[in-house]
């Protein structure tokens, strides 16, 4: 069959995403600090829906300031048809 080349790459994690790694993923990092391997794939599947949740955070509370702005302007509008009904149903 065909033999694979692997070949080793070193990269340097900043300390704050080894401490996320540790405690999302619940796996140990010897006390010297240095990580045998990562496995970035699971560290992506796992940041990806908690990157999806705070878009969506971020979205509705955009969304609420736009809702609210709306309801100020449109206050006045429901204020004039209660008191048309109002003035319509006890005839004057």
């Amino acid at each position: 069959m065909f033999a694979k080349e692997l070949e080793e790459v070193i990269i340097e994690i900043p300390d704050e995403l080894v401490i996320q790694f540790e405690r999302t993923l619940g796996h140990n990092i010897s006390s010297d600090g240095t990580i045998t391997y990562l496995s970035t794939r699971k560290y992506k599947e796992h940041m990806q829906p908690n990157q999806l949740r705070e878009a969506l955070m971020k979205g509705y509370v955009e969304m609420s300031h736009i809702n609210l702005s709306i309801c100020g302007e449109c206050l006045h509008a429901e204020y004039e048809a209660e008191h048309m009904v109002e003035r319509l149903v006890s005839g004057g």
